[in-house]
């Protein structure tokens, strides 16, 4: 075969003028030891060794397939209003796909005018004479389109700059990489605002029919609103969150009642505006990955997660308490209602903020209200007793313990931002911390002389307020096990067993703190719930660890290391060398299965008959006597569909049991043979 029919059979990518140099890389290496190896600066035998990777994405960043050849794109190509519309709505799908915590590569910089705003700024073609649309076809680019994508930017740039305080975690809730592409840091958002304002006005004086004047107004409209929501400063600009909300969702409300915009066809030029596979032009250290972009009616429900989050947070400003900010919280970790990473980051933001709280008060604020709202007495009132009653050595002082109830308390409501997982760590590792402060007010308290039976009982109960912080804590940390789908069938009737019998320290702390606590107060009201709704917890969970045990499924060695693995945030400890005076008693695997042996007399069924009864009891309390009825009244209906689950697990057996935590977070539900009725999904 001649030279030349090897040139036709073979068409090298850059041709075929290369010289052979294979016998120069043998010279080079006749002076080289076996083993040896040369790196460039920088450059290391782990980085070799990854680039030839199977399958390592990156190998492939540069090459393009014939399909995916296109034209180049040409930014100032005429647009039909209803194309515009489809693009903005995309646009709109990009953002909360990186709120979703994808990269700007792979959602947001697929928009190719991200790229080429300079080619459509109207101050620069209008010296263009190669261009030939006219005027108006022009302008819907460099005014409309322009304002929206100038506004996209900006709305990352200023969700960017939160998401960057470190409140969430990069990487793991959302992605910061900008591969070197500007999302306009410089530009004023009011810039941006004005931009928006011009291409509505713009827009009312078009030649454009209504229909498509309104459909493309709105979408502008709900990009500057959510421009403007992101700009506020919580909760400096408090009272400028619900109007805004408000004005946010009517715009939103009326785009989802209009007919969804039907995606252009492939041979449109503005599906071209569009390339899945920018990230091969861009500065990426993450390998290349098409993303599924999330369709409208998906887009939609994000931007209301968003406003939803913002109206929670506009509502736990405006009521200025302690329990408002936990209760919600731990409302939101129950029912897996993760808020988008940005609402997570401004919550905490917003709760403080250069040591201020809500931006108004100093620190010692967390300390009144934790005695106030947990207890019904004040915190000046407590001092007080307790300096009245000082008989210890030294002036007395609660500084050190203000400083703890601070940072714990703090640590603790930010740790309903995090995410799942990364809460319950914070957890296991917060349970110490609630051991140190129990241990601090006791010893606090032990050098005080009282001979007044009343005012013990006062002074007791202020040392209890930690140990039923931190049974709730370790009951969050057990049943949040349920919900991430940590446990095999084996731990199951375990955890149910150790929860019950921290939910029996919760209600020993609770009969001591309810003498306290005065009558017709709102941390009364607090008291008698928690009463009555950890009274039915408990009984499911006794309940549930009845149906779920299975004697002899696995060997008892195997079963007690999985159980001090499972339970290591209690072992570490540092526990004092008393154990009566431990908070959570130390978790015993050998006492499990006498434990089960007897509760394996209980009757089931009267088990969840008793749950039910107690949890009607604290589900029918009326929510306006609690501090915060807002957040009570979610979790008075939680409680409620808890009780009739109670309805439906006292008839079920053991083996017609599903856990899901879709279905419930911690406890299972009851699969319905189909010969007996309807099937429960």
């Amino acid at each position: 075969m001649y030279e030349d029919d090897m040139d036709m059979i073979f068409d090298l990518p850059g041709g075929d003028n290369f010289d052979e140099i294979t016998d120069l890389f043998d010279a080079a290496a006749t002076e080289m030891e076996p083993s040896e190896v040369i790196f460039a600066e920088g450059f290391t035998l782990h980085d070799s060794m990854s680039a030839f990777e199977i399958g390592e994405p990156r190998m492939d960043s540069g090459m393009v397939v014939e399909t995916d050849n296109k034209p180049s794109f040409d930014p100032l190509t005429p647009l039909l209003p209803r194309e515009l519309c489809w693009m903005l709505d995309r646009s709109f799908a990009c953002e909360m796909a990186w709120h979703g915590g994808n990269t700007l590569s792979q959602t947001v910089y697929t928009l190719l005018y991200v790229h080429h705003l300079p080619h459509i700024d109207p101050e620069m073609i209008r010296y263009a004479p190669h261009l030939h649309s006219t005027r108006f076809a022009t302008e819907i680019i460099t005014v409309v389109l322009r304002s929206a994508v100038v506004g996209l930017l900006k709305c990352c740039d200023l969700a960017w700059r939160e998401l960057s305080k470190g409140k969430v975690q990069d990487t793991e809730d959302w992605q910061g990489e900008k591969c070197d592409i500007s999302i306009l840091e410089g530009t004023p958002s009011e810039l941006a605002v004005r931009m928006l304002e011009d291409a509505c006005s713009w827009l009312q004086i078009s030649p454009l029919s209504p229909d498509d004047k309104a459909a493309l107004i709105d979408r502008i409209l709900l990009r500057k609103s959510l421009l403007e929501l992101l700009r506020l400063r919580l909760p400096t600009d408090l009272q400028k969150t619900k109007p805004l909300i408000l004005m946010t969702r009517n715009i939103l409300r009326r785009i989802r009642s209009r007919p969804e915009i039907i995606a252009p066809p492939p041979t449109s030029l503005a599906s071209d505006a569009f390339d899945p596979h920018i990230t091969r032009r861009l500065h990426s250290f993450i390998p290349i990955r098409i993303v599924e972009l999330p369709t409208q009616e998906q887009t939609w429900d994000t931007i209301e997660a968003l406003l939803q989050g913002w109206e929670t947070l506009e509502h736990l400003l405006a009521s200025h308490s302690l329990f408002a900010w936990n209760i919600c919280g731990v409302n939101l970790a129950t029912y897996h209602r993760t808020s988008p990473p940005f609402i997570r980051s401004l919550t905490q933001s917003a709760l403080q903020d250069r040591n201020l709280i809500f931006g108004v008060y100093p620190a010692i604020w967390i300390v009144e209200h934790y005695f106030a709202e947990t207890l019904g007495v004040s915190y000046e009132a407590l001092s007080h007793t307790m300096r009245v009653h000082w008989t210890g050595t030294g002036t007395f002082s609660m500084k050190e313990t203000e400083r703890h109830i601070f940072t714990i308390i703090i640590n603790l409501i930010k740790s309903h931002s995090y995410n799942p997982p990364r809460r319950r760590r914070y957890l296991m590792k917060s349970v110490l911390e609630w051991q140190v402060l129990h241990d601090g007010l006791r010893s606090l308290t032990a050098q005080l002389n009282i001979d007044d039976a009343h005012t013990q009982t006062i002074v007791d109960a202020v040392v209890l307020t930690a140990r039923l912080w931190q049974a709730s804590v370790a009951q969050e940390i057990i049943l949040s096990g349920f919900q991430q789908e940590l446990y095999t069938a084996d731990e199951r009737p375990v955890a149910y067993w150790y929860a019950a019998q921290v939910i029996k320290i919760s209600l020993g702390a609770l009969d001591v703190m309810r003498k306290v606590a005065p009558q017709d107060t709102h941390a009364c009201t607090e008291l008698r719930f928690q009463t009555d709704y950890l009274t039915g917890l408990q009984a499911m969970c006794i309940a549930s660890c009845v149906l779920s045990y299975k004697p002899d499924s696995r060997p008892a060695e195997r079963m007690a290391t999985n159980f001090r693995k499972r339970y290591k945030w209690l072992f570490t400890q540092a526990f004092p060398s008393n154990e009566e005076e431990l908070l959570l008693p130390v978790p015993d695997f050998k006492q499990f299965v006498p434990s089960v042996t007897q509760l394996l007399s209980f009757s089931v069924a009267d088990c969840f008959a008793s749950a039910k009864e107690n949890l009607l009891k604290a589900a029918n309390m009326d929510v306006r006597a609690f501090i915060a009825p807002e957040q009570a009244a979610e979790r008075l209906e939680y409680v409620h569909r808890l009780s009739n689950l109670c309805e439906q697990l006292g008839g079920s057996k053991g083996e017609n049991l599903r856990w899901d935590p879709s279905a419930h977070p911690w406890f299972p539900v009851a699969i319905i043979d189909p010969c007996d009725g309807d099937t429960q999904n």
